[in-house]
């Protein structure tokens, strides 16, 4: 809390940082410029205008809300008048109450921290002074800063309604920031009243002295409660001590107990073991010797059976074999039959061919053969010849006469 409380009492509104305001800015900027958006797009001067604007904007809302919240932090009156400052214990202990991150309240924080720490009544007033020219620079600083880029913004030839807001904006402006004097003077009236005319106005040497005071008093009773807990812890250690010892012998014994009982219980386990062991063993090899001599039973029937069945299927192949074979040598014998009659058909065939042949030669040598063979060549000549008188083609003329 106290780190979060330093790190806010470093700037000076809670809403007008600079971040803030620009990235809202950015976006008021964005939804201002969809009215007034043309067809050919914005310029840069334009795209400049709005930015400025919005800017001019968000500065205007988030000073409205700080300044808001600075009014609401002082009507609370976190310094009531019952408190008695001038005791830095009670300084320190409404420091430690004081919640809030207003400008009032930041101020306040930092004045009592400085009280409670030892500084006198001057140098707490010299701080409330230069904590108001800060805070009066910063409102000059962001309030001309706002004016001139409204003012920037009616130079950039944007719409004309972006002229009219911005100069209304700057007339905002203004009257935000002057109401933000008037509440800092109220702030500063308000700090002088319930703080600085509360606290006394002791100087330099006193406060040294009241610190002093303080911190012998502080260191006295820093002894006496180092001596009581020195006392208290050598008491606790040697009860401890003693505590130990019992805890250590009760312990030593239990454990050999503990041992003792290990020692019979694994020894047990042990004899337990190799009995159960060496029955299986024994119950393993009578099982495997059952099994042998069955496998071994099983083994020579299965045996016998099969030489019996291979015996009868070779029994069997064999007849079949000399029946297929026996069948084989009569057909075979059959068909060599069959070879010797085409074979004397053959030899009949050739002596006729032979016949055939001497007959036609002794033809072919008579004139009466060759006589033929010129007529024949004759009439086929005057044949092709009259077929080719056929083919031509012919011309029919018809002629009509009058009848008589």
């Amino acid at each position: 809390m106290e780190k979060s409380k330093a790190k806010c009492s470093s700037c000076y509104g809670m809403f007008t940082g600079i971040y803030g305001v620009v990235a809202l800015g950015v976006v008021l900027g964005v939804l201002l410029g969809l009215p007034f958006k043309p067809e050919t797009g914005y310029s840069r001067s334009e795209l400049a205008a709005l930015l400025a604007i919005g800017i001019g904007v968000a500065y205007a809302v988030l000073a409205a809300l700080d300044w808001l919240a600075q009014t609401l932090a002082l009507a609370k009156n976190p310094l009531p008048q019952e408190l008695d400052l001038s005791d830095r214990g009670v300084a320190r202990e409404q420091v430690a109450a004081l919640a809030g991150n207003a400008l009032l309240q930041r101020h306040i924080r930092r004045l009592l921290i400085a009280w409670g720490a030892g500084a006198s009544g001057p140098q707490v007033a010299t701080m409330a002074a230069n904590q108001m020219i800060r805070m009066l620079v910063i409102l000059v600083g962001e309030a001309a800063f706002i004016v001139v880029l409204l003012a920037a913004a009616v130079a950039f030839y944007g719409p004309s309604a972006l002229h009219t807001l911005g100069t209304g904006l700057m007339a905002l402006v203004a009257l935000i920031a002057l109401a933000r004097f008037q509440l800092a003077s109220k702030t500063a009236g308000y700090i002088e009243s319930h703080l600085l005319a509360r606290i006394g106005n002791d100087t330099p040497a006193a406060a040294g002295a009241e610190f002093a005071q303080t911190a012998s008093k502080s260191v006295a009773d820093s002894m006496a409660a180092l001596a009581a807990a020195q006392a208290k812890f050598v008491e606790q250690l040697a009860k401890s001590q003693d505590q130990a010892a019992a805890l250590g012998t009760k312990a030593q014994q239990e454990a050999a107990a503990q041992l003792s009982k290990a020692h019979a219980d694994a020894a047990a386990q042990i004899a337990k073991a190799q009995t159960e062991a060496a029955a299986q063993i024994a119950k393993a090899q009578q099982d495997a010797s059952a099994q042998v001599a069955k496998a071994q039973q099983e083994s020579a029937a299965q045996i016998v059976k099969a030489q019996g069945e291979m015996s009868a299927k070779l029994t069997a192949a064999q007849q079949e074999s000399a029946a297929q074979l026996a069948k084989t040598q009569d057909k075979v014998a059959e068909q060599l039959g069959r070879v010797s009659e085409i074979a004397a058909s053959i030899d009949k065939i050739f002596k006729l061919q032979q016949a055939v042949d001497g007959t036609l030669k002794g033809v072919a040598v008579t004139d009466e053969f060759k006589t033929t063979l010129v007529e024949l060549k004759r009439h086929l000549a005057e044949s092709d010849q009259l077929l080719k008188n056929a083919a031509k083609p012919r011309t029919i003329r018809l002629v009509e006469k009058d009848n008589e």
